[in-house]
């Protein structure tokens, strides 16, 4: 069974990098790799310095939220990069088609932008921002096709772990009123509001 998926992946990925013999995708595959990633510090300090100007409490919270839903689901995926290494598909591109991106972290399996975004898309969508998921998704589908495609990751990296970027949002939505994120929250907003945050 193993045997039968490996193949898969990278007859899948194969097929994807075949695609940058289209210059146009090879330059959009390179930009889109990383760029979008970005969206999301840039999401959360922009509302949050509009929540603040503002003195919206309730919500500055809901951006803690998300932010915790993004770090769970970064945390679920060291474990499991601990216990499962896979290698990237460096290796085996070398000597099949073009391998577009250097300098990467070692631990392809599974996807830390697909984790981040997904948990991040997510959590979005269930504090409140459901316009603006649906407009930063297509977005981070083009990110995760273009690692695919430049050879940064393996297609089940992507996808096989899909759980993963949901239930971290869902987890973090479900134990929003318990004690702990309580009391981390009015210490996080306490100390935000000493330094004028």
């Amino acid at each position: 069974m193993f045997e039968i998926l490996k193949q898969l992946n990278e007859l899948w990925s194969i097929n994807l990098n075949w695609l940058t013999q289209y210059n146009i995708i090879k330059e959009t595959s390179i930009l889109f790799a990383d760029l979008p990633i970005f969206i999301i510090p840039l999401f959360l300090l922009s509302f949050w310095l509009i929540y603040n100007f503002n003195w919206e409490k309730e919500k500055k919270e809901n951006l803690l939220f998300i932010f915790y839903s993004v770090i769970l689901g970064v945390f679920i995926n060291v474990i499991i990069q601990k216990l499962f290494y896979i290698d990237r598909p460096q290796d085996f591109l070398q000597n099949s088609w073009n391998f577009l991106l250097n300098h990467i972290p070692n631990a392809s399996f599974p996807s830390d932008h697909a984790t981040v975004s997904f948990a991040f898309l997510t959590a979005i969508f269930l504090f409140g921002y459901r316009k603006i998921t649906f407009l930063i998704f297509p977005l981070f589908i083009i990110m995760l096709l273009s690692r695919i495609v430049a050879w940064v990751h393996w297609s089940f990296d992507i996808i096989a772990w899909i759980f993963i970027w949901i239930i971290s949002a869902i987890v973090i939505r479900k134990y929003k009123d318990s004690y702990f994120f309580v009391k981390t929250n009015s210490i996080l907003l306490k100390m935000a509001s000493y330094l004028k945050i």
